[in-house]
């Protein structure tokens, strides 16, 4: 028996939009124990992040397709742009200047409590902050 992970074709029905925000998850893996996840993030133009927020673990980004903006920052993902956000940075707003195509990691839970653009239905594992 192998413990490898193997998705091919990612189920077409697996996508969750998210109402408040207009992006779309698709989850590939998750780790239930640790609240690590392994995505596919569907940002069509105009959609993103309402507000600024932190995450409780480290967050990882990879841009495939479109451009998806932090605009508070101004960083801007494009096809082949890696971004990082370590573990209870403040960061975003976001907003996705083109249809948009994301890999996203989170190598733990994702939040420390569900913020307001997120309903229990959508939030991935939330920890409680320990300060």
């Amino acid at each position: 028996m192998t413990l490898e992970v193997l998705i091919a074709n990612p189920d077409p029905d697996n996508w969750v939009y998210f109402e408040r925000t207009g992006v779309s998850v698709n989850v590939l893996w998750e780790n239930e124990e640790t609240g690590a996840t392994f995505s596919l993030l569907k940002a069509p133009k105009g959609s993103g992040v309402p507000q600024a927020h932190r995450h409780a673990s480290n967050q990882f980004m990879y841009c495939l397709e479109g451009e998806y903006e932090y605009t508070e920052t101004k960083l801007i993902l494009k096809p082949g742009s890696f971004y990082m956000n370590p573990k209870g940075h403040l960061h975003g707003p976001t907003r996705a200047n083109q249809d948009s195509l994301l890999i996203e990691i989170y190598d733990g839970p994702h939040y420390f409590e569900t913020p307001d653009f997120h309903t229990e239905e959508t939030v991935g594992k939330v920890q409680e902050d320990p300060d």
